[in-house]
């Protein structure tokens, strides 16, 4: 009986951690941001930053935008 008890609440917890909510703020970001929802603020690794989307907290990473020079060609008839 213990063990079933112990099997469910870690069950419970991992699929809490593991769970992966679509965030409609992550897209209007210019970030790249995990799908992880995290209750806690967590460690994220180098370059990363933590960032808080309702009561999920996540990693982000800033993007690095690169300009597109659409004129480059001139085509000729």
């Amino acid at each position: 009986m213990k063990i079933a008890t112990v099997l469910a609440f870690v069950t419970t917890i991992l699929s809490g951690v593991s769970a992966g909510p679509l965030f409609s703020e992550a897209d209007t970001i210019s970030a790249i941001c995990w799908k992880a929802c995290f209750h806690e603020r967590s460690h994220c690794p180098s370059e990363w930053h933590a960032k808080k989307f309702g009561r999920c907290w996540t990693c982000c990473k800033e993007r690095q935008v690169v300009p597109y020079d659409y004129e480059l060609f001139e085509w000729e008839e």
